[in-house]
């Protein structure tokens, strides 16, 4: 994971056995074996979620969150443990584990042999978790009509637990420097839960009745929560990693380059945005193909047109290749992944490109013959082509010139044309005009005429 601050707990260091505290004698495991939380790793989110809410629903998805035993309450005396009060910690450090599809559950360490504890009745499951950096919080919805648990800012708040211990569980927000108070009955059923409900008012009388029953009440800080998690809990999942993960960073130098003489990389750009389009890729009239465009590229071929917009050898962003004499622009073209996922070219004026972007999917370029022209759009059929790169180019220029043949105004004999004459519009001297190239009387070459729309 980057260097950047994060809202989750350090994954280094969990406990694989049981710490401080102690386990009621009736608290039975409800499984066996709790996983360790994905692991960091070196992927990031993809930076909208910097900022946007992640929304994940996908099953077996998991994050953990832990909270602390309320020192202010148990170093005091007011936990018991078989009966006896006890003046020091008697809550263990608590991890809760809310997998989608499953019922929310918490145990003690980690390890094949963790017991674990269902946190509420097994027909409540978690349904949704909402992620969100820039509050630093998280929310995970349940269905049966249970009310959403939210951690912000290490602070748990969860409106099942209430005042009135309504559902088996208390929860007092803090006060005057005094940590929120979050309990709940061990283990969870509706016998425990009633009795607490109903004697919370008196429990000096009744947590020496349910600890001597084996049974009892954990209380815990609900400012002390820590978040567990990382990008690595999105790969379980090819779409929730494709959604909100960057792809893995690829080290270019292990990969092989392609033979530029015999194969060559070729993809279609979706353009979406009819301003970022050029003259030599999707056409000259800016009237016409105003929705969604579409042009094919190729590397070796079209560097000597387009200048990919990467980065020189000092990192600053550059139209790659831009003054490089043509038939030396292209140094080498490196593909990764199978399918091609994304290509680096290597610029014979030190500069590089690598794309797609691994965020927005874009390939963006200068166009060399007007180089106020910028082609922008999506990769799409990204693949590497076996052949003649110059054959392959010379067909492709082929396909865009006659793509940029305005056929209503163009005569046909079958499939070919017959036109005598071309005729474009442009603006000169403010006004619209129209030019005309036509054969010379002599055969002898072509005229340029001029008319002027006034004269039209």
């Amino acid at each position: 994971m980057a260097d950047a601050p994060t809202m989750f707990a350090s994954l280094e260091g969990l406990p694989t056995t049981m710490g401080a505290g102690h386990s009621p004698k009736n608290l039975k495991p409800i499984d066996t074996g709790v996983s360790l939380p994905a692991i960091n790793s070196d992927r990031e989110f993809k930076s909208r979620y910097d900022e946007d809410t992640m929304v994940v629903g996908t099953e077996g998805f998991t994050i953990f969150a832990s909270l602390n035993y309320h020192g202010e309450l148990e170093d005091v005396g007011s936990n018991f443990v078989e009966g006896d009060k006890l003046i020091g910690q008697v809550t263990p450090k608590t991890y809760f584990r809310f997998t989608i599809g499953k019922t929310p559950s918490y145990s003690f360490y980690f390890g094949d042999d963790a017991p674990s504890y269902n946190l509420v009745t097994e027909n409540t499951l978690v349904q949704s978790i909402e992620i969100n950096q820039k509050n630093r919080m998280v929310k995970v919805n349940f269905n049966n009509d249970i009310p959403s648990m939210v951690i912000r800012n290490k602070k748990l708040k969860w409106p099942y637990a209430d005042e009135s211990a309504t559902n088996g569980y208390y929860y007092a927000g803090g006060d005057g420097g005094f940590a929120s108070i979050f309990m709940g009955v061990a283990p969870y059923n509706i016998n425990t839960a009633r009795m607490f409900r109903e004697n919370k008012e008196d429990l000096d009388e009744i947590l020496p009745k349910l600890s001597s029953d084996g049974d009892g009440v954990f209380m815990w800080n609900g400012d002390s929560a820590e978040l567990y998690f990382s990008p690595a809990s999105f790969t379980v999942n090819k779409d929730l990693e494709n959604e909100f993960l960057l792809p893995p960073t690829v080290d270019f130098s292990q990969v092989q380059p392609i033979d530029m003489k015999n194969s060559y990389i070729q993809f279609q750009v979706v353009i979406q945005n009819a301003s970022l389009r050029t003259n030599n890729y999707t056409g000259k009239d800016p009237d016409a193909d105003k929705g969604i465009l579409l042009s094919t590229i190729q590397f070796p071929g079209d560097e000597n047109l387009l200048a990919p917009m990467g980065l020189d050898g000092d990192g600053t962003r550059v139209a790659c290749g831009m003054d490089s004499p043509q038939g030396r622009v292209l140094k080498s073209v490196t593909p990764s992944g199978s399918p091609v996922e994304q290509v680096r070219l290597d610029f014979t004026d030190g500069s590089h490109y690598i794309f797609p972007d691994a965020e927005t999917g874009l390939f963006i370029a200068t166009d060399k013959e007007f180089p106020s022209q910028v082609l922008e759009g999506k990769v799409e059929n990204l693949i590497v082509a076996q052949g003649s790169p110059k054959e392959a180019h010379a067909k492709e220029t082929k396909n865009r010139i006659e793509r940029n043949i305005n056929q209503k105004l163009t005569a046909y004999d079958g499939d070919n044309v017959v036109t005598k004459a071309l005729c474009w519009r442009v603006f000169q001297d403010g006004n619209v005009a129209f030019k005309v190239l036509v054969p010379s009387p002599d055969g002898k070459g072509s005229k340029l005429i001029t008319i002027p729309m006034s004269k039209v």
